[in-house]
């Protein structure tokens, strides 16, 4: 087998091969399950915005009278059958990815972002003079090398709509703040990870702490089409990280509360004495924390660190941990199980009563 030919050829180009007959979308190559219409109108707007998209493949041959020469798309079908049907109008692209909130079929849109899409070039591997089976082979060799993707990244494939938007926004707005406080590597931020905090902190928002295992893709779900009061919880997420940065600032790298199931509990505590989570108690007095708070934030931080840091030493000797009596229930909720929803309670109720009370 020869290696593939990369070219690039333009939305036009593969419409006038259609017309002309000599384009085959080819379900027998088909990998993934068909497209609904967030996911398709997603892609629109990529192309709109002339954002890259992964190669498609093509497979050149003759005709069966040896008078054309064919093009099979074996792999892009989806991006491939998107396109040319947005531009026969047989869908829309979402409101939510609209600057005016209207959905918009191709007709509707300005004349500059209807070129952008038809004069849009896919980036093409072309094989020429290869049979099925090779075609097989050379995908299984593809995907050998593939990394499976995370969770998050599996989310990020299935919805489209305000929540995804707006907790995306928020963890790109603050990628700064992921690396200098050493929350995520680089390789962890690669994969995602962060957008998925952000989701996480979101839902505790809107809905009080939850289990992590049970709940981020039913939120997903349910805010795809409408997330009301979006702008209202990104503008107090926003405030939040601006007082936790107030509060502990660079020392927060230094501290147990970089990982991320720490942070949680930090956020979520900050949340609560400022703006109040749903179902969770003790009252929240609302009110951005005074300099004695923070001061007693800051105390609890490190206190919980060097508990946290005395007890996984100790673990590594195979000594017994001393650990404070007052500090117990925090650690113990801290070095198992830490995203289920009862070590969550656990290290919030220790938290927000060792700062503010």
């Amino acid at each position: 087998m020869e290696k593939p030919d990369r070219s690039s050829y333009s939305v036009l180009d593969f419409m006038e091969w259609k017309s002309a007959g000599t384009l085959e979308v080819t379900p027998k190559f088909q990998r993934r399950s068909v497209w609904k219409s967030p996911a398709r109108g997603f892609l629109m707007d990529t192309l709109i915005k002339g954002m890259p998209v992964p190669p498609i493949y093509l497979r050149k041959r003759q005709s069966d009278d040896f008078k054309q020469m064919i093009r099979e798309v074996i792999d892009g079908q989806q991006r491939i059958m998107a396109v040319t049907e947005f531009i026969a109008g047989k869908y829309a692209i979402s409101k939510n990815l609209r600057p005016d909130k209207k959905p918009a079929k191709f007709a509707q849109l300005p004349l500059a972002e209807q070129d952008a899409i038809r004069n849009y070039s896919f980036i093409c591997e072309i094989v020429t003079g290869i049979s099925d089976e090779e075609v097989l082979q050379m995908f299984a060799r593809l995907n050998t090398y593939a990394v499976q993707l995370s969770k998050q990244e599996l989310r990020n494939g299935r919805w489209f709509g305000q929540f995804k938007q707006t907790a995306y926004k928020l963890s790109f707005e603050h990628i700064e703040f992921w690396r200098n406080k050493k929350l995520f590597s680089e390789q962890k931020i690669a994969r995602m990870l962060e957008a998925e905090l952000t989701s996480e902190l979101l839902i505790a928002m809107i809905a009080g702490m939850q289990d992590k295992k049970e709940s981020i893709d039913d939120f997903y779900e349910k805010y795809d089409e409408n997330f009301p009061k979006a702008q209202d919880y990104a503008k107090k997420f926003r405030a939040v990280m601006t007082e936790i940065d107030e509060c502990l600032g660079t020392d927060l790298s230094q501290t147990a509360f970089r990982r991320p199931p720490l942070f949680y509990t930090l956020f979520c505590v900050i949340y609560h004495h400022r703006f109040g989570l749903p179902n969770t108690d003790p009252a929240s007095p609302k009110v951005k924390m005074r300099e004695a708070e923070q001061q007693g934030l800051r105390d609890a931080v490190i206190r919980f660190s060097e508990a946290l840091d005395q007890y996984q030493k100790a673990a590594k000797t195979g000594e017994q941990p001393k650990i404070p009596k007052r500090d117990a229930a925090f650690v113990n909720a801290s070095v198992q199980q830490t995203d289920n929803i009862q070590p969550r309670d656990a290290r919030f109720d220790a938290l927000y009563h060792a700062s503010f009370e």
